[in-house]
């Protein structure tokens, strides 16, 4: 992921040495930046020398250009080191970023995640899994003070336990943007079809189609509107759920639903596997140290919560109690298949599209930066014809990874949880807190025994999560494959208005599917 150049810093002795490498990383939005960090292997050798406690104090962080020719030493090689430093932001406009990320295509899961838990379980943990995002978001924080050179969840991972555990969790995020993308795919597919209800095509053959429109649009190579995309992504899905919501209203709540503050039959296994699902809503953990990478004081990163937690909380318990309500226990696991076939329907599947093409831009350009950083870093921003086919391969990569993975598990509910329970409680739990644990080691800090305690719970409870619910996300799948067809079968079920494939849309259409 990164191009190095060592150098000693000045004035210091051979026996105290502090050796600085030069780094490129893909921070908020695929920017490249350029980092002057000390090395792992420095800090080994002063932990070694020292025998008492670290803390890094060689780093800068800038923006990078490219000229990208080779490494011939030419006018158009190497780095343009000494960009102006990307550090401007304030937590009040890294809130509002987050705003605009927090509600995606988690949410859409949440009234069936409801009517799994029932009332009490289910808005008992949407609220207890954003106050662990914030706290374990602290301990980020606090990983960071010691070593600010940090951009990215490998690079704690490099600092507190070396390049092995580095490069484990920069496959790991590989796995959860490959798999997210996927999941993104598998919904504008989805929309799509669903925009166009009347037009009978099989879902691979719509992901085809929104495979074709989302490969010019990511040859982008940069996202200099990424302030008014966020904001138009927020308002779309927004608009989506609202038009779900009134719909839902509009039609009213049948007489024979019913609803319980703890789910009949709730048993261990189907409450983990809800769990997932809500993991995921959680997910975007994963960047918080890329957002923090743009602020003037990353210190302050715990305030953005203040924004963006009194939108998001709220937005999901309204999301997820609304379809309970209205539905009960036939709540969809893809909150628009609440509605019935219609005006509305076709509206809101059309802002979720636009919403999930502008999620899989941005978050597949993040990706596709960090590949083309990692294969090719001499030429990641160079706009020559050579710079610009290594781009066209990265990015295809990603989009046909994508389109493999949503035709291979083309169920939403389900995909979306063995994501958010195979992953997230590992990327955005259990890794916070083990770095923060090597880090006190580190520099000598004293751990608590309540600290102890409480970071045990949390390990534990995150690899609970991950064993138990990725066995039912994963039997889920198998079953849904029996149900309704192996890996790119037609998979009409839901985004045709026909009886044989949507028999309970259409009873609540007004259609007669018995006759």
């Amino acid at each position: 992921m990164s191009f190095h150049s060592m150098k000693v810093a000045e004035g210091l002795s051979t026996e105290s040495s502090i050796v600085v490498e030069t780094i490129q990383r893909s921070g908020m939005f695929g920017k490249l930046l350029t980092v002057e960090r000390e090395t792992s292997a420095s800090i080994a050798f002063s932990l070694r020398s020292n025998g008492v406690s670290y803390r890094s104090n060689v780093s800068r962080i800038s923006a990078a250009t490219y000229r990208g020719k080779g490494k011939d030493g030419k006018e158009d090689s190497g780095l343009d080191i000494g960009i102006a430093p990307p550090q401007h932001a304030k937590w009040q406009s890294i809130g509002a970023i987050m705003v605009s990320e927090v509600v995606g295509a988690g949410v859409l899961t949440l009234s069936r995640k409801y009517a799994q838990l029932g009332w009490i379980p289910a808005t008992i943990f949407i609220v207890v899994i954003f106050l662990i995002t914030v706290y374990t978001s602290n301990m980020m924080v606090e990983v960071k003070k010691v070593f600010p050179a940090i951009i990215s969840m490998a690079d704690a991972a490099d600092y507190t336990f070396g390049r092995v555990a580095s490069s484990f969790v920069q496959v790991l995020m590989a796995i959860f943007l490959c798999t997210t993308l996927g999941d993104y795919m598998l919904l504008i597919g989805k929309s799509l079809a669903s925009t166009l209800y009347s037009v009978h095509l099989c879902f691979p053959v719509w992901v085809t189609i929104s495979l074709l429109v989302i490969f010019p649009v990511m040859q982008l190579r940069t996202l200099n509107s990424t302030t008014a995309l966020c904001v138009m992504n927020m308002v779309s899905i927004c608009a989506a759920v609202a038009l779900v919501i009134a719909g839902l209203v509009i039609d009213g709540r049948d007489p024979g639903v019913e609803t319980f503050l703890i789910a009949e039959n709730l048993d261990f296994l189907t409450f983990m596997q809800a769990l997932s699902a809500i993991f995921f809503t959680f997910g975007g953990q994963f960047m918080f140290y890329e957002l923090m990478a743009e602020m003037t004081d990353f210190t302050e990163f715990p305030w953005t919560f203040s924004i963006a937690g009194p939108f998001q909380v709220p937005i999901y318990l309204i999301v997820g109690t609304v379809g309970y309500y209205y539905k009960g226990e036939a709540a969809s696991g893809y909150f628009l298949d609440n509605l019935d076939f219609g005006w509305m329907y076709r509206a809101a599947s059309a802002l979720l599209f636009f919403h999930m093409t502008v999620g899989f831009l941005i978050l597949g350009n993040v990706f596709s930066r960090i590949v083309h950083i990692k294969l090719s870093p001499y030429r990641v921003n160079d706009l020559g014809l050579r710079g610009k086919l290594e781009w066209l391969g990265c990015t295809s990569a990603v989009i046909v990874v994508s389109y493999l993975i949503s035709n291979i598990v083309p169920f939403f509910d389900q995909l979306t949880s063995l994501i958010g329970g195979m992953l997230i409680p590992f990327v955005c739990m259990i890794l916070p807190i083990v770095f923060q644990i090597k880090t006190h080691f580190m520099t000598g800090r004293r751990i608590k025994a309540w600290e102890w305690a409480l970071w045990g719970v949390l390990i534990c409870f995150g690899f609970l999560v991950l064993g138990v619910s990725t066995y039912m996300n994963v039997k889920a799948i198998i079953e849904g494959w029996s149900t309704y067809g192996a890996p790119f079968s037609c998979h009409c079920d839901g985004i045709w208005d026909t009886c044989e494939c949507s028999p309970a849309r259409m009873e609540f259409t007004g259609y007669n599917c018995t006759v």
